[in-house]
């Protein structure tokens, strides 16, 4: 099968999810200048370079109360501050339940 984004697939899921695998997952932690805190998964995310260490992840969608970004990417323009944590087994169910769409006054942390 060639597979040409622009002339779809006819498969139930998207094949370019399972492109890439294993994909490491970002769990991207932020802070707003309020201090509200906020916890985020990201699959599209990976180091890209060594000197200086670089790390690269990629926000796609959007919130309603976020004007066009999501908190992760709003605290970042805020505070030009993020944490890259690694995603181990153990903190699977953790780490799904961060995924939640949640406002942006709820914690994902404590969620």
């Amino acid at each position: 099968m060639f597979y040409r984004p622009e002339q779809g697939h006819g498969l139930p899921h998207n094949p370019f999810n399972a492109i890439i695998a294993p994909r490491p997952i970002g769990w991207i932690s932020t802070q707003d200048a309020e201090g509200r805190r906020n916890l985020a998964p990201y699959s599209f995310f990976n180091a890209v370079a060594y000197v200086p260490p670089q790390v690269m992840f990629a926000s796609t969608g959007a919130k309603a109360d976020q004007d066009g970004t999501k908190d992760s990417v709003s605290n970042i323009r805020e505070t030009g501050v993020f944490c890259v944590n690694i995603v181990e087994y153990a903190m699977l169910d953790a780490m799904n339940a961060s995924s939640a769409s949640l406002g942006k006054q709820e914690d994902e942390f404590a969620h």
